[in-house]
Formats: C-alpha cells, sequence, structure tokens
C-alpha cells in the first residue's frame, strides 16, 4: 500500500501582539499614509503656499540633487510605504485594526500632551526660580516621597486590603456580587484617607476633603488594577510635581 503524501506545513500565523506591531517601521509608515494624503488634499485646495517649517528645509536640501524636489519626496515615500504594504501582507499582519488602534493612542497621547508639557514646564521654572537649598521646597519634596511610600502602606496596602478581605466574607454570607466588597473597600478607605489629613492638622475645607476622598478612589482602584508599586509611584509623583508647580 502506497504510503500518502505528507501534508505541507501551515504557514506560521503573525506574532506577536499590538504593542509589538505598532513599534514595526513598516506599521509606522503605513499608518502615516492617510495623514499624508489629508495634508496634500488640503493644502492644495486650500493654501497652496502653506508648507511647514522642517517640508521647506526638507525639499530646499532635495532641490540641490533635483529641481522637482516635491515630486521626488512624494516618489519615495510612496515607493517606502509599498515596500511597507508587501511586508505586511507578507507576514499576515492585520495591519486595518493595528493602523486604527495607531491612530486611536496618538490621538489620547495629544490630549495630554499639551497639560503635562505644561506641568512639566512650570516644575521646570518652579526649580530654576527656587534655591536648591529652599529648606520649604526641599520639605516638601522630602513629604511628597515619604506620602507615597507611606500613605498607600497604610490606606490601599494595609486599610483597603483588610476591608476587602472582610467584605468579601460578608458578601458571600449575604449573597452579592463579589465587586461589592472591592467598591466599599474602595471608597471606605478613600474617605478614611481624606479625613486624616485633616485629623493631622489641616484645617477642614470640603472642596479638599472631596477631591482627596476622590483621589482615593483612583488610587485604590489603580492599586487592584496594576499593584502597590505602580500606586506608590502615582502618588508620589503627583505630589512632586504639585509642589514644584506651586509656589509655598
Amino acid at each position: 500500500m502506497a504510503k500518502s503524501e505528507p501534508e505541507p506545513p501551515s504557514p506560521p500565523a503573525a506574532l506577536g501582539g499590538y504593542f509589538q506591531w505598532s513599534r514595526d517601521p513598516a506599521i509606522g509608515l503605513f499608518s502615516v499614509l492617510p495623514l499624508w494624503l489629508v495634508y496634500e488634499w488640503l493644502r492644495l485646495r486650500l493654501s497652496p503656499d502653506e508648507r511647514n517649517g522642517a517640508e521647506m528645509f526638507l525639499l530646499r536640501e532635495l532641490q540641490r540633487l533635483d529641481p522637482r524636489a516635491h515630486i521626488v519626496l512624494s516618489v519615495c515615500f510612496a515607493a517606502l510605504v509599498t515596500a511597507a504594504a508587501v511586508s505586511l501582507v507578507k507576514r499576515d499582519v492585520p495591519w486595518s485594526r493595528v493602523v486604527a488602534v495607531v491612530a486611536l493612542e496618538g490621538t489620547m497621547y495629544a490630549l495630554l500632551l499639551g497639560p503635562l508639557a505644561s506641568a512639566m514646564a512650570s516644575a521646570s521654572a518652579r526649580l530654576l526660580s527656587t534655591s536648591p537649598f529652599d529648606p520649604t521646597l526641599l520639605g516638601n519634596l522630602v513629604g511628597s516621597v515619604g506620602a507615597g511610600i507611606f500613605e498607600e502602606l497604610v490606606f490601599r496596602l494595609g486599610l483597603m486590603s483588610a476591608l476587602v478581605w472582610i467584605g468579601a466574607r460578608a458578601v458571600r454570607a449575604w449573597s452579592l456580587p463579589p465587586w461589592v466588597a472591592g467598591v466599599v473597600g474602595a471608597v471606605v478607605s478613600a474617605l478614611v484617607f481624606s479625613w486624616f489629613h485633616h485629623l493631622c492638622g489641616e484645617p477642614y475645607d470640603s472642596r479638599r476633603f472631596i477631591f482627596r476622598t476622590m483621589a482615593g478612589v483612583l488610587l485604590g482602584l489603580l492599586m487592584w488594577t496594576r499593584g502597590f508599586g505602580v500606586c506608590v509611584y502615582t502618588h508620589t509623583m503627583y505630589n512632586v510635581y504639585f509642589y514644584l508647580g506651586h509656589d509655598g
């Protein structure tokens, strides 16, 4: 009896995930194509003379090699995008979904870029205008680090964990959903966290109390979703940015 021919191995599936694919140079080039096309269409229809300074510099340098610099640049970019598309198809990368998420991720970062840059600029200006040996600033910075470590240790890792542990047993006895224990633990520990600042001598202010409570709830959620270390760094760096960006 003749042996049947072995079936050829199936082609390997594309390896990796979004965070790996989004760093791929081919994805980067291909994702920029829609923006390039929109830019050229809007420029030609609405403002033909409008060009970015960096683009003008690039075209001026290319004109040393060829007077048709704009055409050369467009052709080169089209060739690179075509090569990128061929590479993506050969590797079976889900380029349409990845490019859509790349655009969404970039848009999200755009919303954060301005406030973060403003906060960093304010912090830098505060540092440059203050003596490096200013005891008030140094005390606040030291306190920021201590608050990030010990307030998270006491109120999130300690108190909230204990409340959730107790609450988990209560919700089982009362046939409630398990997430109720987590919500109650996060909210109660946040209220205690906020009230603690006033117990330590700070005059009561309803706006500060509510703000700290909301911050405590968010830190509690961060604790359970990202862990104690991320929570500590978040709390610490927020305090550092706050004191660097505000006088007194």
